[in-house]
C-alpha cells in the first residue's frame, strides 16, 4: 500500500496526469425555460385561434354582413323591386353572394338583355342592366307584346309612339323570352323605311310579311330579300292595275322573277 501511494506522488512531480474515473454531475435550469417556451406558443396559438374563430362566428351572425337591398343602375322601364325579387339576394350573406350567377339570375327577366353584379363589404350589392329595346309591337289574337332587333319577345311597359306593329295573321300565343325570326324583325324594318307611312303589316308562316294598300289590295312581300326591287314591282303593277281598273284579291311579290296578282 504505500509503495502505491508513493509512486502516485512520484507521478505527479513528474507531471504526469491520468483520466479520472469518477463522472462529473453537472446541474443546469435551461431546459425548464424551454419547456415553458413551448407551452406558452401553443397557449397563444390556441388563443389566437380561438379569437380567429368569435371574429367569424361574429361576422356571420351580423345582420351588417346580410343583404336586404340593392343598388340596381340602368332600368328605366323595369322596377328595381322586379330585379331585387329576381335576384334572389333577400337575406343572403354577403359572403355567399356569387356575382356572375346573381347576373344569370337577373338575365332570366325577359326585358333585360344583360346584367352585371358588385359586391362590396359591408352588404352592398349593385346591379347594371342593360334593357332591351322594343322595335315592334307584336300583335298575336288580343294580347301585343314588344320585341328587340334579336326578335326576344318580352312585356310592354309603356306607350310606343309611332310604333310599327306587326300582327300575327296565325294568332299563335307567345310567351316572355321566345324569339321571333330575326328575319321578320328586319323585313319589317326595311319596309318601314321604304314605307314611312305604313302604321302596320301582317305576318303569316306561309305567306311571310304582307301589307295592305291604300286601294284595299293585300300584297305578300315574303321575307326581307331583294325589297327594293319587290316594291319597284308593286309599284309598276300597281299603277297597271289602276289604269285598266283592274281590282285584284291580292298581288304575290314574293318572287320577283314571277309576281302575280289575283
Amino acid at each position: 500500500m504505500a509503495r502505491r501511494r508513493n509512486s502516485r506522488r512520484s507521478e505527479r512531480r513528474l507531471g504526469r496526469q491520468y483520466p479520472s474515473s469518477v463522472q462529473r454531475v453537472r446541474f443546469t435550469l435551461a431546459p425548464l425555460p424551454g419547456r415553458w417556451q413551448a407551452r406558452a406558443s401553443r397557449l397563444a396559438a390556441a388563443l389566437l385561434l380561438m379569437f380567429a374563430a368569435w371574429v367569424i362566428y361574429a361576422i356571420f351572425n351580423s345582420s351588417n354582413f346580410y343583404v336586404y337591398g340593392i343598388n340596381v343602375q340602368g332600368n328605366v322601364t323595369i322596377t328595381n323591386e322586379e330585379v331585387y325579387s329576381t335576384s334572389g339576394l333577400e337575406g343572403l350573406s354577403i359572403f355567399w353572394v356569387d356575382p356572375a350567377a346573381v347576373a344569370r339570375q337577373v338575365e332570366t327577366l325577359s326585358s333585360v338583355k344583360s346584367a352585371r353584379v358588385k359586391v362590396r363589404l359591408p352588404a352592398r350589392v349593385t346591379v347594371t342592366v342593360q334593357e332591351r329595346t322594343p322595335v315592334i309591337l307584336w300583335q298575336t289574337g288580343d294580347a301585343q307584346w314588344w320585341a328587340d332587333i334579336e326578335g326576344v319577345i318580352f312585356p310592354p311597359r309603356a306607350n310606343l309612339s309611332n310604333a310599327l306593329t306587326i300582327i300575327d295573321a296565325d294568332a299563335q300565343p307567345v310567351s316572355p323570352g321566345e324569339t321571333l325570326d330575326p328575319a321578320i324583325i328586319q323585313t319589317a324594318q326595311s319596309l318601314r323605311q321604304l314605307l314611312p307611312e305604313l302604321p302596320e303589316m301582317n305576318y303569316s308562316r306561309a305567306t311571310g310579311i304582307s301589307f295592305t294598300t291604300g286601294e284595299g289590295w293585300p300584297v305578300y312581300l315574303g321575307d326581307g330579300q331583294d325589297m327594293d326591287a319587290k316594291l319597284t314591282i308593286l309599284v309598276n303593277l300597281r299603277k297597271d292595275l289602276i289604269s285598266r281598273g283592274i281590282t285584284p284579291d291580292f298581288i304575290d311579290v314574293r318572287y320577283i322573277e314571277r309576281p302575280f296578282y289575283k
